[in-house]
């Protein structure tokens, strides 16, 4: 490895590849290892799309998400907008730097502090990887704001084109995606609209950077599958509530330094970022992790108040704590 480099490996398949009928719950695994040449640093931007009413659920509040859902699937993927090979095309740099981009997930800034009837921001939130110290223009520094923008309205053009045509939104059958029927290109057009309409120099103004340090060389992107993927025709089948799933993902991220999560949009679970500090066997970073995310679970779950969205989450995350019991005990046994 070079004086200043990082690398993404694969380890399992991406989630659309993933035969998401055979999964339960209550399972971690590792789906890429990240090297990096000195201790990793990860920069979460986040890009506003909407707002939402915690206080205010039915069709509306479902029609919204079911447009996030769409977007984050054609963000993804080779079908759609292809991020990440907008961010190469924009970079210049290539498919070995855009794959530093390792989550783009939906995202609620400020839902663990808020009243339930406080509106909040809804949209996507990216996790770049780069090298403490780094500075920009050097060799695993961040990736500059404009540019990560530009290659996301890039991205969300690519996908208007693709939708108006009346192409599938990617990857939303029952075999590769948890709540397959949380999906609507017409609600991710007029999200995307919205977006679009607005002049990139006023959309850079709503972009939040922050950095998280992890202190170590090499963590893992995880699935954390907190409950089953939906079966086919399975309507009825318990899946994550919109926003309780939102708040159980942060406060993971919050319980440990260690840990930063992306949610679902299929809210079953979240992609579970986990720095490997001490240089642990890939098992043993795993099980640490799993252990923090059931000590979360636990607490959430003992939630007796009368917040709508902490209700949620508390049912959401006994739910998710049984799953754990059946299908990994183990990390219930720290």
């Amino acid at each position: 490895m070079s004086a200043a480099e990082i690398t993404v490996e694969l380890l399992a398949k991406h989630s659309s590849g993933k035969d998401h009928l055979a999964m339960t719950g209550g399972t971690l695994n590792a789906d890429k290892r990240v090297t990096g040449s000195a201790p990793l640093r990860l920069q979460h931007a986040f890009f506003p799309v909407a707002a939402v009413h915690p206080a205010e659920p039915g069709p509306a509040r479902d029609h919204l998400f079911a447009g996030i859902h769409s977007i984050e699937h054609a963000l993804a993927s080779p079908d759609g907008g292809d991020l990440r090979a907008r961010i190469a095309e924009a970079t210049g740099a290539g498919a070995a730097f855009a794959a530093r981009l390792i989550d783009m997930s939906p995202y609620i800034p400020g839902l663990l502090d808020s009243a339930d009837g406080e509106s909040l921001p809804l949209g996507f939130r990216s996790t770049f990887v780069t090298l403490d110290g780094a500075g920009d223009g050097q060799e695993g520094g961040p990736l500059p704001t404009a540019t990560l923008l530009a290659a996301y309205r890039a991205a969300l053009e690519v996908i208007r084109e693709k939708f108006r045509a009346g192409e599938p939104v990617p990857f939303s059958t029952p075999e590769a995606c948890g709540q397959y029927n949380l999906h609507s290109a017409e609600a991710a057009l007029e999200l995307i609209d919205s977006v679009l309409a607005e002049p990139a120099s006023a959309a850079a103004d709503g972009v939040e950077v922050t950095f998280a340090e992890t202190g170590a060389r090499q963590l893992y992107v995880c699935d954390l599958r907190l409950v089953k993927p939906r079966l086919p025709d399975a309507f009825d089948q318990q899946v994550l509530d919109l926003l309780g799933g939102h708040l159980i993902s942060q406060q993971i991220e919050s319980d440990s330094p260690a840990l930063t999560a992306g949610n679902f949009g299929c809210s079953t679970g979240e992609y579970l970022m986990v720095a490997d500090a001490a240089g642990l066997a890939a098992a043993e970073v795993l099980r640490s992790a799993h252990l923090v995310v059931a000590g979360t679970l636990a607490e959430v779950g003992a939630y007796t108040g009368g917040g709508p969205v902490r209700l949620a989450a508390a049912r959401d995350a006994r739910f998710s704590l049984q799953h754990i019991e059946r299908y990994a005990p183990e990390a219930l046994a720290g």
